[in-house]
Parts: C-alpha cells; sequence; structure tokens
C-alpha cells in the first residue's frame, strides 16, 4: 500500500481505487493533548491511551469496507501512524484550524480524483459503517452529506466536490458547529442532507453511554478499567 510521507499534498502517483474516500482525521495520542474533558475522571496518560484505542477500532472497522478508499489524515509523527497502520494511506493535516485543514484535505482528495469524499474522526468507534455507506450513497444526488453529533457538531461531513465556504466562519469546538454548518451550506445553495445523529465520546458521560452499548470490545474494557473507582 501506499504511504505519503510527512507531506500535506497526497503523492501524484496516488492510485484512487473506488469514486469514494473516507477521511479518517486522527491524532498521534499524546498525553494532555487528545481526550481532554476526560480528566481529571481519567489521568492525561489514560486519556491517551483510551484515544488509541479509539483510533485503531474506527481505522479497524471503517477499513473493512472496499467500496471506498481510506486514507489517515494524521497530526504528529508519521512513523507512529505509518508503524501502526501500514495498510493505510497517509496524509498530514498541516497547520491552521480545524476548518482551514478540512478544506486542505478535501481539496487533495477532489484533486487526486475522488468524486465522493467524507471525513470522520476517531471520536465515535462505533459509528456503524452501514452510516458511512449511507452517507456515500447520499452523495450520489446531494452536494454535501452531515451525521450529526448529539452535542452541536458533527461525527461525518462528505461532499462531492471542493466546497470551502461552507468550513469557513464556524466556531469549532463549540455547541454551535453543526447549526453554523448547515447556514453555511444554505447561503452556499448547496443541496445537502442530514442523515441520523450519532454520539462521540467527548465528556465521561458519552464515555460511559458508549460502555453500556458496546461492554465487550477492546476500548470499552479499557475505559471500564479506568472509570473503576479505586
Amino acid at each position: 500500500m501506499d504511504n505519503f510521507g510527512d507531506s500535506t499534498k497526497l503523492s501524484t502517483g496516488t492510485v484512487v481505487r473506488n469514486a469514494s474516500v473516507l477521511l479518517v482525521f486522527a491524532k498521534q495520542p499524546l498525553p494532555g493533548q487528545v481526550k481532554t474533558r476526560l480528566t481529571p475522571d481519567l489521568t492525561p496518560c489514560q486519556a491517551a491511551t483510551l484515544y488509541a484505542f479509539s483510533l485503531r477500532q474506527t481505522i479497524t472497522a471503517l477499513s473493512r469496507d472496499k467500496d471506498y478508499d481510506v486514507v489517515i489524515c494524521y497530526s504528529g509523527e508519521h512513523n507512529y501512524f505509518a508503524e501502526r497502520y501500514p495498510q493505510c494511506r497517509l496524509i498530514c493535516q498541516g497547520q491552521g484550524d480545524l476548518g482551514q485543514r478540512l478544506k486542505r484535505m478535501f481539496r487533495q482528495a477532489i484533486q487526486c480524483g475522488w468524486q465522493r469524499v467524507c471525513v470522520v474522526g476517531t471520536d465515535s468507534p462505533d459509528l456503524p459503517r452501514e452510516r458511512v455507506r449511507q452517507a456515500f450513497e447520499t452523495l450520489g444526488d446531494h452536494d454535501f452529506v452531515l451525521v450529526p453529533a448529539e452535542d452541536g457538531g458533527y461525527v461525518l461531513a462528505g461532499a462531492s466536490d471542493y466546497y470551502p465556504s461552507v468550513f469557513e466562519q464556524i466556531d469549532w469546538s463549540s455547541e454551535r458547529v453543526l447549526e453554523q454548518t448547515r447556514s453555511r451550506l444554505i447561503s452556499c445553495q448547496l443541496r445537502y442532507r442530514m442523515l441520523q445523529s450519532w454520539e462521540d465520546i467527548d465528556d465521561v458521560n458519552s464515555l460511559r453511554r458508549y460502555v453500556q452499548r458496546y461492554p465487550d470490545n477492546g476500548c470499552a474494557r479499557y475505559a471500564q478499567r479506568c472509570l473503576r473507582k479505586p
């Protein structure tokens, strides 16, 4: 498989196997830099380890579908991802706020020849593959698709072309992200569809609900150990 190194540009030799691509936004799980809203209930090291479990579960589950390509858009050390996910293509997110990085990754994907582009994070390790497939299918006759998160953001965004204005004037990491994104879609006169919402893991309460939904997977078992009172 292709790894594209520490660059914000996919290589000119990028192989587009499918018409669709799933971009997975991922961070290197460093203590104090990921899952910070889970502290102090979890220590920074526990939160980072939980993120690593969530990252692996997300990539493992969503890369099983052969109807779309998968690219990890990473932040951190290239080697961390190359060593753990040699089967995946890699591209560095680069600098800037989330909107700037999303615009950069969508532009690269469209320029490489993918006709439908969806992006997810790693905060919803149990996001059903059926929901991802539904998002790609929706882009057959819509410009944009969203899977809302229950905290006012979204767990998936997808587009059938490059629409940079959608990611502008957004208060990222706030409860207004979804509302503002919908306003941008309307102002850009784009045909969009909202799919059924899903919950991401952004605080201890949502982590507890995740554990109740899927108590037997690795991510949930580790979370249970962290949440267990001494």
